[in-house]
Parts: C-alpha cells; structure tokens; sequence
C-alpha cells in the first residue's frame, strides 16, 4: 500500500498564510534592533511578528494533524509547538549575521515524538514531507551536530517563510532535552562545537555526546537486526530524562557521578552494538 495511503486529507495546494504587516524596510530594521538587544522600531515590533506567525504555525499544526499515524507507528505522538521567543531568536540572528529575519527556517516549529524504530521514522518523515508540496529533509541520525540526532522536514510556506518540523524517536527526543539543560548550565554555544571552559564541564558533554553514539548503536540494532533491545532503550531514555530533571536545579558537588553515569551507560550501549557488528558515529560539531 502507497505510503500516501496514510494521509487522511488531501492537501489544499495553496497553503493559507495571510498577509505579511511588514515592508521589506521594516522588517530589515526590526532585525538589525533585535541584534543590538531591542524588539521593536517604529512601526513594527516583534510582537506583531510574533502573532502572525502564530496564525501560519496553527494552519502547520492543522495539516500535522491529517496523519493516520496509528497506521504508521502504531500509535499517537506526542505534538508540540511554538514561535520563537525574541531572545532565542536573536540568538540566531547573530548567528546567521546575513541571513533576513524572514528567512530563518525555525521561527516556527513544530516536535512530533513517538516511540518507533528508525524504519517507523523514516515512514513518518515521508508522510509528514508530503503535507508540504515545497519541503526539504534534514536527516541528522547519520552524521549527528554536536551529539544531535532527529530528522528536521523544512516546509517552504508561500511569501517565502518556512516552518521546521522535528521528528524524534524518544531516546532521540530525552537526549536533545538532556543537553539542553546542560546547555541552559554551560552555555548555548555546546550545541554549535564549543566546549565549556571548566575541565568538568568539558568532560560532561563529551560524555553525554558520546551517550547519543550509544543510543544510535542500540536504535539500529532494533530497527536493522531486529535484536531486542527496547528494555535498554526505556532505561536509557528514562535516565537522560533524569538527568535532564537534575541539570534544572544542578549541584555541582554531584557532576562527577553525573559524568560516571553517562560514561558507564554510554560505554555499555557501545559494547552491545560492537558485538553486534555497529558503532556508534564519531561526533561531528556543526551548526543546528
């Protein structure tokens, strides 16, 4: 049966996104203030940006919900969404330090989580990529960014704006969510190939960057081989959301049982896969 089988709703070709409220002049002035640390100029302020692009991201969560995912995965995901807020956004901007405000691929974004093997997330991805007739994939479970592994479908929308749309298995997902939180500790730039300055702080995420090997070991263990290693595969993703709890509210006198415990699960998971014939991938620092 056609993997398109699976959508429920044919797809209008014309995507509704309603008028931009800014002029090219605007929205290039808007940019340079939110760079310099402000959100609004005369005219125009993020907020107004903000809600429209909420609208679009409600139109994006809609079509989302056309998936027969029971019939792919076997289950409903888990959904989310959001706009970016201005901090996160200016983040990026300075960044992408030439790249137009309207352009940036993930000012709206969209998660769909499940528990499913690779196979499961490949199928997903194509249905969800043919509610875009304009899409590209980013397919970051190969060659990870920085430990980072999901893949990414960029849905071009008219009036030249785009919507990201991350699709995750749930280790995938507890381990995004992990290195967030130490990120939120250490500083952003983890997520982009730096290290903290703190010898212990380095030493923590290379071991949780070197956890992501593990769980790509196990994941193509279970999708490939067929050998059963979901049990691991809960603990492991249960620990990283441990983990994830922890790293709110952090003790420092705790990092080193931290660093033990990524270490230790990390070295186990790649045991497994070279016994099996895999290893996990080297991690390759890149923007994401």
């Amino acid at each position: 049966m056609p993997l398109f089988r699976y959508i429920l709703m044919r797809m209008d070709d014309e995507f509704k996104v309603p008028p931009k409220p800014w002029t090219g002049a605007s929205i290039k002035a808007l940019r340079d203030e939110i760079v310099r640390g402000g959100e609004e100029v005369p005219g125009l302020s993020y907020q107004t940006v903000y809600v429209w692009y909420s609208r679009v991201l409600l139109d994006v969560v809609d079509r989302l919900g056309r998936v027969d995912y029971v019939g792919i995965i076997g289950e409903q995901p888990e959904i989310s969404f959001r706009v970016k807020t201005v901090d996160t956004l200016r983040d990026k901007l300075i960044r992408q330090d030439s790249t137009p405000l309207y352009r940036i691929h993930d000012i709206i974004g969209a998660r769909v989580t499940a528990s499913m093997t690779l196979q499961q997330q490949n199928d997903l991805v194509q249905a969800i990529a043919a509610l875009f007739p304009k899409h590209q994939i980013s397919d970051m479970r190969e060659h990870p960014h920085s430990g980072y592994r999901g893949v990414h479908v960029i849905a071009g929308l008219p009036r030249g704006i785009f919507a990201e749309i991350q699709i995750r298995t749930l280790p995938q997902d507890a381990w995004a969510n992990c290195y967030e939180a130490i990120a939120d500790r250490y500083g952003r730039e983890i997520r982009y190939g730096e290290y903290p300055d703190s010898p212990k702080g380095r030493e923590l995420v290379q071991a949780i960057q070197g956890t992501s090997d593990g769980i790509r070991s196990l994941e193509l263990l279970d999708s490939e081989q067929g050998i059963a290693v979901g049990d691991i595969l809960d603990n492991v993703t249960k620990m990283m959301r441990h983990l994830t709890e922890y790293y709110h509210a952090p003790n420092p006198q705790e990092l080193e049982k931290i660093i033990k415990i990524a270490n230790n699960t990390g070295s186990l998971m790649l045991k497994l896969g070279g016994e099996h014939g895999r290893n996990g991938n080297p991690v390759q620092p890149e923007d994401r």
